[in-house]
């Protein structure tokens, strides 16, 4: 199990536990296409992953972070080459502000943002 905050610190451990399926690979090509599209139409956007604890959300969450903060070991992963290929060109001309943080324990996000 992973926490977001700690597995973001920790780039090579995170990443070198981490296995891509085709469905994962699946899913962060989704998750590049919303945030790009947001970037094109110059719009906010939300979503939410949902899954059971421990079905490995944060861990989905720090290797997106680290994708779109342009981290070689994560770009360099097999299974997700495809889906860097086909964002390659904006995810290399754009920088990110990643905040990452989680709510486990949190009141209100004003408590977690502390």
């Amino acid at each position: 199990m992973l926490n977001l905050d700690q597995g973001v610190r920790d780039a090579s451990g995170t990443l070198e536990n981490y296995v891509v399926t085709p469905s994962l690979a699946k899913h962060f090509g989704e998750a590049l296409d919303l945030i790009k599209g947001a970037l094109e139409q110059q719009k906010s956007r939300a979503s939410y992953l949902d899954g059971s604890f421990g079905s490995g959300k944060s861990h989905f969450m720090a290797v997106l972070n680290f994708l779109l903060a342009g981290d070689l070991r994560a770009r360099k992963i097999p299974q997700l080459a495809s889906v860097v290929t086909k964002h390659d060109a904006w995810l290399s001309s754009k920088r990110f502000l990643m905040v990452p943080f989680h709510m486990i324990g949190a009141v209100s996000f004003e408590s977690a943002a502390r």
